[in-house]
């Protein structure tokens, strides 16, 4: 078995051949390399999802606090936090998870109204905005502020209430946060009293309603912490592996460029270019095989 030595990262004057490291074989070498790992994170996120997965810092107060956020910068009246729509976002939440979908309508037909009249919320107007595969609450609300359709329903004045879940589970053979957002606005209001716990402004039809209770309907909210995390944080592996290897890569040209200047050796041809190209394709496409940050 050879070693590498450091002759390997050196071009060969008498050749004028770039360096074995950067020979057509070793550059095949590193792109199967590149698909095998590609393979492997694939198969280990389907068959051990408590490994490889999406960890999340996602919880639903600060949802609610960056989107009355967003409403009060356009001039808009905050959204009340209704237990009703709530157990509603849930409930598309956990359905998604298992069924094994991501969309808004699911694959035996089922819409996000059904889940509103399945808590008895009769509405004349609704809305839903869907996330996954985020870091953090603040992610979330931009990239729904930063798509028109979702920035829509978060900024639309004709709504009054609003509910969300976020649920860890595994889908597509991945773990992930879910995140729901249901909007919506009563076809007759009802009488309600506004409680503020820790700056979160949530309804009660009852006044005497304890805080206990209250708590209880704001930590039904979150149910992320139910659910475990994943060992290794898929994308972030996955990133770490892409700038690995594009710095090795990189290298190597560095040393290849540098000592060719210096001993004037010319080797470059189009199969090189063809086989750098298709590396470099493959190390980004690495680092977005599994894009995070999904809003539907």
């Amino acid at each position: 078995m050879k070693l590498v030595t450091f002759a390997h990262f050196l071009p060969d004057v008498n050749g004028k051949r770039r360096s074995h490291l950067l020979s057509h074989k070793a550059l095949s070498y590193y792109s199967f390399l590149l698909l095998f790992l590609m393979a492997s994170i694939r198969v280990t996120a389907v068959r051990m999802p408590g490994v490889l997965g999406y960890a999340s810092n996602i919880n639903a107060s600060d949802l609610y606090k960056y989107t009355n956020e967003q409403r009060k910068l356009k001039g808009l009246s905050e959204l009340n936090l209704d237990p009703d729509l709530t157990k509603a976002a849930s409930a598309k939440a956990e359905d998604m998870f298992k069924n094994n979908y991501w969309a808004h309508v699911s694959p035996s037909g089922i819409e996000p109204w059904y889940f509103f009249s399945e808590v008895n919320y009769d509405y004349s107007t609704a809305g839903e905005n869907l996330a996954k595969n985020f870091n953090e609450s603040k992610s979330v609300v931009k990239a729904w502020m930063d798509s028109p359709t979702h920035r829509d329903n978060l900024l639309n004045p004709n709504y009054n209430d609003i509910g969300f879940a976020v649920v860890n589970g595994t889908l597509d053979g991945y773990q992930t946060t879910l995140v729901v957002q249901f909007f919506g606005k009563r076809r007759t209001p009802v009488p309600v009293e506004k409680v503020e716990i820790g700056g979160l402004k949530v309804q009660r039809s009852d006044s005497s309603l304890l805080e206990s209770q209250i708590g209880e309907k704001l930590s039904a909210v979150d149910t992320s912490k139910k659910e475990e995390f994943p060992l290794i944080d898929i994308y972030f592996f996955t990133k770490t592996i892409s700038l690995i290897l594009a710095g090795f890569v990189f290298a190597l040209f560095m040393i290849d460029f540098w000592y060719s200047s210096r001993k004037g050796i010319v080797k470059l041809n189009g199969h090189t270019l063809a086989h750098i190209f298709l590396l470099m394709l493959a190390i980004v496409s690495i680092g977005f095989v599994i894009v995070p940050g999904r809003v539907l």
